[in-house]
């Protein structure tokens, strides 16, 4: 089964640790944003991933994603699947994801993201392309 367990209930300690383990290693967020909306996921009690949900107009900003192993693609799948499952069960209509390199568009395609005509955060002022996922859709 997957936790997702919000930063606020990781001591520093644990946080410092798993980005010194894994694929995760030497990525360690240095923002105040990343610990603020930061989220562990984790997955039969291990910690698989890192992630930050950043709220933005009309939504919520994916801004960052870190997972310990990679090397399981069906895993990174399901990842996005978990987290927009989280950030619906929270209240958020919309995830968006930023994509700054072209080989990273057909998994998040892949993940039902559409690319977005524009900018959630301008204030960001990133190069590459914005992506949406719609996450709550009423059927009546």
């Amino acid at each position: 089964m997957i936790k997702v367990v919000h930063m606020n209930e990781v001591s520093e300690l644990e946080y410092e640790q798993f980005f010194k383990e894994g694929h995760a290693k030497d990525q360690k967020p240095q923002e105040e944003w990343a610990k603020e909306h930061g989220y562990f996921l984790e997955l039969e009690g291990q910690r698989i991933g890192y992630f930050v949900l950043y709220p933005v107009k009309d939504g919520v900003w994916l801004r960052k994603l870190l997972m310990k192993e990679q090397a399981n693609p069906a895993l990174i799948i399901m990842t996005f699947e978990w987290i927009s499952e989280y950030a619906q069960r929270v209240g958020y209509e919309k995830l968006f994801a930023h994509v700054d390199d072209p080989n990273r568009e057909t998994l998040f395609e892949m993940n039902h993201f559409k690319e977005s005509a524009q900018s959630p955060y301008p204030e960001a002022n990133l190069d590459g392309k914005w992506y949406e996922k719609l996450l709550i859709v009423n059927a009546e």
